[in-house]
C-alpha cells in the first residue's frame, strides 16, 4: 500500500465512520434497537482497516501523526467493542459515560485531523460528515436520551 492509498483510505474511514453515527443515532431515535447494534457493529468493524492503516504507516516511516491520531479511533473501537458487545454494559447509566465519550470525541476529532493532514477539502468534507453525526446525536437526545439504552 501506498501513503496515498492509506491516507485516503483514512479519509474514507472517518466520513464512513461519521455516516454510521448518524445512522446509529437515527436508529436510536426510533427506537431501531437491531439497526442501531448493526450500525454499531459496522463501526467496531471499522477498527481492522484503521489497524492496516496504522501498521502500513509504521513500514512506512510516516509522520508522527499518520500512526498516533489513528490510534485514538482503534482505542475507541475495541472499548466500544467491549463495552457493548462483549460486556454488554449498561456503562451509559454510570459517570464512566465521560470517559467514554471523552475517547469517542478524542477519535472522531483525531479523523477530522488526519483528513485535513491529507488535504484541506477533504478536511472540510470529513468536518461536515462530524457536524452531520453532531445533528443526529442532538436528534436523538431530544427524542430519547442517551442515559439507557432502555430509551
Amino acid at each position: 500500500m501506498t501513503p496515498p492509498q492509506i491516507d485516503y483510505g483514512m479519509v474514507l474511514l472517518a466520513n464512513v465512520f461519521n455516516l454510521l453515527v448518524v445512522g446509529v443515532f437515527l436508529a436510536r431515535a426510533h427506537r431501531l434497537r437491531r439497526l442501531e447494534w448493526m450500525l454499531g457493529l459496522g463501526v467496531v468493524l471499522l477498527a481492522l482497516p484503521a489497524s492496516v492503516a496504522i501498521i502500513a504507516n509504521m513500514l512506512e516511516g510516516r509522520e508522527w501523526w499518520t500512526i498516533v491520531l489513528p490510534l485514538f479511533f482503534l482505542s475507541y473501537c475495541i472499548l466500544e467493542f467491549v463495552l457493548d458487545y462483549v460486556l454488554k454494559s449498561d456503562f451509559r447509566k454510570t459517570d464512566f459515560l465521560y470517559t467514554y465519550l471523552a475517547l469517542f470525541y478524542l477519535a472522531a476529532l483525531a479523523l477530522i485531523g488526519y483528513s485535513f493532514g491529507v488535504q484541506k477539502l477533504h478536511g472540510f468534507i470529513t468536518l461536515g460528515t462530524y457536524f452531520l453525526g453532531l445533528g443526529a446525536a442532538w436528534y436523538s437526545y431530544r427524542k430519547v436520551g442517551h442515559g439507557s439504552k432502555d430509551y
